[in-house]
């Protein structure tokens, strides 16, 4: 079968003489992660609308997953007749999974020149599927199915399966920002709430072997896969962060460790910025959440760069970050049992109150351009998604 899927747009609408650049990349963006995926399509707009056609069901699941898109509609196109509309309703209505218990009939016509109107078009499709194979009740205000007919010019559709998207702004409009990425829950849902806001994505994991495993190395990759269904190409940046562990451990008070390792981390983050053309440094920040959190440390943290420092879940309770998690599928490896250099350097009586002058002055015996200069050079790239992307 040869499916037509109707992909709707919400924010993009607000956005004035400026909406031709958001449609236009949120265009580009769907042919990129599609042409990645290696489906066989075609794009076309109309207004408020693009439709995709395709042979493949599993394009739904690719666009639902495409920042900017509101919600996707898998259907098929057909003639303007209302048999071929019922025609095309009831072969959909058996590809459900099951059968379900109610359902109404939606009509959107566009095309002002079609002969009925959008309830005349409702009435005369439900009474022809009834007559000729649905033996439901119809339910026009709580169904558990909708046939939805769009008539557009040229066009003319019936659907009955959609699902929601992510919503938000297409990957790109908001520019290019470095994510601070680390084994656990919060980061990499910090590093999709930019993705969702327009923002691509350039995450950095500070890898501290001998004192991390390399299976947080493979973690963070795995994390990484993750994020490329709503950004099919991450370079992501792994700093060999050893050198200043070493130097922390040795001349740093312990109850001001975490504070400079965050210090350390957000200059090697404003290089990668400046390497990249990143506007800002993406934090997986959560307020009040750990020690390193409070206000007085977060203020120590921002004052060590120069760059905006932007923490998407400063507001965010635990559960409700758990929950997005779950939903971009990350919780079971962030779970995983294998922490980063922040876990496992948390002193015993970790200060929560810092003074920026105490943590400048902790600092005057690191030769800290050496080590950030050091960390970069050191530094791997790799390229996550694009062909391989899963």
């Amino acid at each position: 079968m040869d499916y037509v899927f109707i992909v709707r747009y919400g924010e993009i609408f607000i956005k004035g003489k400026n909406r031709r650049f958001f449609e236009n990349r949120l265009a580009g963006n769907i042919r990129k992660i599609l042409n990645f995926k290696g489906f066989d399509y075609t794009l076309k707009q109309t207004r408020g609308r693009f439709y995709v056609e395709g042979k493949s069901l599993d394009i739904l699941d690719v666009l639902k997953n495409v920042p900017g898109i509101v919600s996707v509609s898998a259907g098929k196109k057909c003639k303007r007749e209302i048999e071929s509309i019922g025609k095309t309703a009831l072969e959909l209505f058996f590809l459900l999974e099951k059968k379900p218990s109610s359902f109404k009939v939606e009509t959107k016509r566009a095309d002002k020149t079609y002969p009925l109107t959008s309830i005349e078009i409702s009435k005369k499709v439900a009474d022809y599927v009834l007559k000729n194979g649905i033996d439901t009740a119809v339910d026009v205000h709580d169904p558990e199915v909708v046939i939805g007919v769009e008539i557009q010019k040229g066009l003319v559709c019936v659907f009955c399966i959609t699902e929601r998207g992510i919503g938000g702004l297409p990957v790109g409009v908001s520019g290019k920002v470095v994510t601070m990425l680390s084994g656990g829950i919060d980061s990499p849902v910090a590093s999709f709430l930019m993705q969702k806001r327009g923002c691509e994505i350039f995450p950095v994991y500070f890898h501290g072997f001998p004192f991390t495993s390399d299976m947080v190395k493979q973690k963070i990759i795995k994390l990484t896969e993750k994020l490329t269904k709503f950004q099919p190409e991450i370079k992501l940046s792994i700093v060999n962060f050893t050198p200043v562990l070493k130097e922390l451990k040795k001349k740093s008070p312990d109850k001001l460790i975490i504070i400079l390792m965050r210090r350390f981390m957000v200059r090697v983050a404003e290089k990668l910025a400046e390497k990249y053309g990143c506007k800002a440094i993406v934090t997986g920040d959560n307020l009040g959440q750990v020690a390193s959190q409070t206000l007085d440390n977060l203020q120590c943290i921002t004052d060590a760069s120069k760059n905006l420092i932007l923490r998407p879940l400063l507001g965010y309770d635990k559960q409700e970050i758990i929950s997005i998690a779950r939903g971009i599928d990350t919780f079971d490896i962030s779970t995983e049992p294998y922490e980063d250099c922040c876990s496992l350097f948390v002193p015993k009586f970790p200060e929560i109150y810092g003074k920026i002058e105490e943590v400048r002055e902790a600092e005057k015996p690191f030769e800290i351009e050496k080590l950030v200069n050091e960390s970069i050079e050191l530094t791997e790239v790799i390229e996550v998604g694009g062909k391989n992307a899963q």
